[in-house]
């Protein structure tokens, strides 16, 4: 893993040598790829660092790419039924994916840093903390979800009957009984072979760049609080506009031959959604509505299918979403992003990590309904679907804020900050031409040019 970028290459022929990190599933990756490849056209060098089972995805995208791991890691992570489990996911996530990728991460950064490199990161990439920290090379972290920036005040899973004084104290005790103890040993233990002081609170406080905190998610959805971050800064939602992908005919023509679907997803790293789709089924029938059902796990899907429902592996959102009558999901907030663009109600069904977060958000604007997994069944699905279908007010909220989502906007503000902390002069945001080869243009995601639903 020496040298993947020579010096030479990087200072000639390119303003910054960018190396983007990031952990999880393709809701975590997609955002970095789409960065990257916004700095990539702006005349930056830009490498990825994710996980070896992306690789494809990062290549296609003309990005520089080195893999932690093999894709077998990640299946292995997918494949454990406890990765969801509200008690026990995020012990799996963190002996399964942050604790494994931070050393050799920091290994991979403090190899290939030049004098004019700068490091992007998710804020559970600890290696390019650790990077930072120990060679002073400018340093940047994305959080995607507003989960990620602590407050006493706008938080919407906090129980109204703790007053703002203790919320500390519950903050620190989450931290003492589950991510520190989780996280802090094998953080510090490292820490102290690279002759750093030990930290505590990891995604309290350490989980932030001290120069920039990039939250990629507007302002009306998660209004800034008063004890963020002074560096925190919102660019918006950021959207990958993938290359063309091959999508089974039968889609296009399953949406052509009747009324617009409701759609059913648990999340593309899930793999223990029979029961869901089970329950989708008998719901879907019992409104009389078409379904659309959305798994990379076939298995999981009853057969055969009643008519009027079709199951696909892989549909593009941007496609299908703004001809669909409403999204049932997890609670993703690349899922929840790419609905509010589409003007569609959703129903969450968040699971864990920052999906109730999300999910409580999404009910505040008034554009879905959030259920507890366990509450999943036909008929408190089918009473909730309704409910969403048949609501004028559901209906005008969810055109208003589709009309709020720039994703062009979103995507310069994130490339322009960066920039910014590279030490380039900043631009307005939505104004990158100067930072461009003469002639190039921005892209914008392919669901703009698909038309609004009615």
């Amino acid at each position: 893993m020496l040298g993947i970028l020579s010096e030479s290459a990087s200072t000639t022929h390119s303003r910054l040598r960018v190396f983007l990190s990031t952990i999880g599933s393709a809701g975590d990756v997609n955002p970095f790829v789409a960065i990257g490849s916004e700095l990539k056209r702006r005349g930056h060098q830009v490498t990825l660092v994710t996980s070896a089972y992306f690789e494809s995805l990062a290549r296609g995208a003309g990005l520089d790419f080195v893999g932690l791991g093999n894709p077998g890691d990640y299946r292995a992570t997918v494949d454990d039924p406890d990765l969801w489990d509200p008690k026990g996911g995020f012990r799996v996530f963190a002996r399964r994916v942050v604790i494994p990728a931070m050393r050799p991460l920091y290994d991979i950064l403090s190899e290939n840093l030049s004098s004019n490199s700068i490091l992007v990161a998710q804020g559970q990439t600890f290696g390019a903390h650790l990077a930072h920290e120990k060679h002073g090379v400018p340093f940047v972290t994305v959080h995607l979800q507003p989960a990620a920036f602590r407050t006493i005040h706008d938080a919407p899973l906090m129980p109204g009957w703790i007053p703002p004084l203790l919320r500390p104290a519950v903050y620190a005790l989450f931290d003492y009984l589950v991510l520190d103890r989780e996280l802090a040993g094998d953080v510090n233990e490292f820490r102290s072979h690279l002759g750093l002081p030990k930290v505590r609170s990891i995604f309290g406080s350490w989980a932030h760049s001290p120069q920039k905190s990039i939250g990629l998610f507007p302002d009306w959805f998660a209004p800034p609080q008063p004890d963020w971050p002074t560096q925190a800064e919102l660019a918006g939602f950021v959207f990958l506009d993938e290359a063309p992908r091959p999508v089974d005919p039968a889609l296009f023509a399953f949406l052509a031959e009747g009324e617009a679907p409701i759609v059913f997803t648990p999340g593309t790293a899930m793999r223990n959604a029979d029961l869901f789709f089970k329950a989708s089924i008998q719901a879907s029938l019992e409104l009389g509505r078409r379904a659309l059902l959305l798994t990379q796990y076939p298995e999981q899907v009853p057969s055969p299918l009643p008519d009027g429902v079709a199951a696909f592996a892989y549909v593009p959102f941007a496609a299908v979403l703004p001809h669909s009558a409403a999204l049932v999901h997890h609670g993703g907030i690349g899922t929840v992003a790419q609905a509010l663009a589409a003007g569609i109600p959703q129903l969450v069904r968040p699971m864990t990590f920052d999906q109730p977060d999300n999910a409580a958000r999404v009910q505040r604007l008034g554009v879905g309904l959030s259920i507890r997994p366990d509450h999943y069944r036909p008929h408190t699905a089918v009473k909730m679907l309704h409910a969403l279908l048949h609501s004028q007010d559901v209906l005008t909220k969810c055109r208003y804020y589709s009309t709020l989502i720039h994703p062009d906007t979103g995507l310069a503000a994130a490339c322009n900050a960066i920039e910014a902390v590279g030490g380039l002069p900043r631009l307005p945001d939505g104004s990158q031409e100067a930072s461009r080869e003469p002639g190039s243009r921005v892209q914008g995601p392919s669901w703009l040019d698909l038309g609004r639903p009615r």
